[in-house]
């Protein structure tokens, strides 16, 4: 297995490894053995980024989960490891619950048409609260990249903004990012920070994958990196995008894999059918699987894309990051992307 090399985070100087490791699993589906294990061989591969959230996962179970165990799980790792210094961590705030037991139903299970009206939020109160709760779970007493979750149209965008760039001049935060959040969205937050002199946000998670949603699809509150965000993103390199479900759920390793995903509906289109038709061409003749293409192919995307590579088990990290070792030609990323017409 290749070691992991590094790119640098928008225009910050700043080295990052060029996948990050999603830890959103770890505390939950992932026990501490799993998670650690984990963790450990990341870093043992070079990795040094790592993604969680102050909400993960509180989904899973049937109420025992309020969204501290993965920050707490990776806060004991760095904790047992004595390498704080050498992992460039991440987190969120803005998708906690209020009350995450109001939002399920008798039987534990969650009431997902409820749960973003139960969001925390991104008032200066409860970011302030948020930082500092994540710090203790965390073990730490400052956090590389801080993302706002999910756009909260509800707070002035000045509270939000002037809050985070207070705790970016205090040193508690060092560089600051959004997450979910619409092209014209992101322009106006960008243009506020530019009026005021305050931190702007160097890194965007989007969903991102190999497939295109159909267009007008409902993504509830998640947003799909599209050809507008990109052309936005290379007008403004000072920015860096994260890619979450690059693999929407593993979808590329089988067709059952496809119609067993929830959302599948939104990605069943003419468009998906001749994509899916050049990843297998190129799939057989490198004789790996697609999701493994998949990443790789992202991989090899200019300007650097960062995936950020999940699962919930050990064995699906590995799995995963068999795309280090895959080198991909112009010829063959001009014809995975429709360019050409062979490989």
């Amino acid at each position: 297995m290749e070691m992991i090399d590094y790119t640098m985070l928008g225009r910050t100087g700043t080295q990052v490894s060029r996948v990050c490791l999603g830890a959103m699993t770890m505390g939950t589906l992932m026990d501490r053995d799993e998670s650690f294990r984990t963790l450990d061989s990341f870093a043992e591969q070079g990795g040094n980024f790592i993604d969680t959230a102050n909400c993960y996962s509180w989904w899973v179970g049937k109420g025992e989960n309020v969204g501290d165990e993965s920050e707490a799980m990776l806060g004991e790792w760095m904790h047992a490891r004595k390498n704080r210094e050498r992992i460039f961590l991440a987190t969120k705030c803005g998708a906690r619950l209020r009350d995450p037991r109001a939002i399920r139903d008798a039987d534990g299970n969650p009431r997902w048409a409820e749960v973003p009206s139960n969001y925390e939020g991104a008032s200066r109160r409860v970011i302030l609260g948020a930082v500092q709760d994540s710090l203790r779970r965390l073990r730490t007493d400052y956090i590389d990249l801080y993302y706002v979750h999910v756009d909260d149209r509800k707070t002035p965008l000045e509270e939000t903004l002037g809050t985070l760039n207070e705790l970016v001049a205090s040193g508690v935060i060092r560089h600051l990012g959004y997450s979910n959040v619409r092209t014209w969205r992101l322009e106006r937050i960008r243009a506020l920070c530019e009026r005021n002199g305050w931190a702007q946000p160097i890194a965007i998670q989007q969903e991102y994958s190999f497939l295109r949603p159909a267009a007008g699809a409902n993504l509830g509150v998640a947003v799909h990196a599209d050809g507008e965000f990109f052309d936005y993103l290379a007008e403004n390199p000072s920015m860096t995008l994260l890619a979450y479900s690059p693999l929407l759920k593993g979808i590329y390793a089988s067709r059952e894999k496809r119609l067993a995903y929830y959302n599948w509906s939104l990605y069943d289109t003419p468009d998906s059918a001749a994509r899916l038709e050049r990843l297998e061409v190129v799939g057989k003749r490198l004789g790996i699987d697609g999701n493994t293409l998949v990443l790789a192919w992202m991989l090899h995307r200019k300007p650097a894309i960062i995936p950020i590579v999940g699962g919930s088990r050990f064995s699906h990290f590995r799995e995963n990051f068999a795309a280090l070792d895959v080198r991909l030609d112009g010829e063959t990323m001009d014809y995975l992307e429709g360019r050409s017409a062979s490989a």
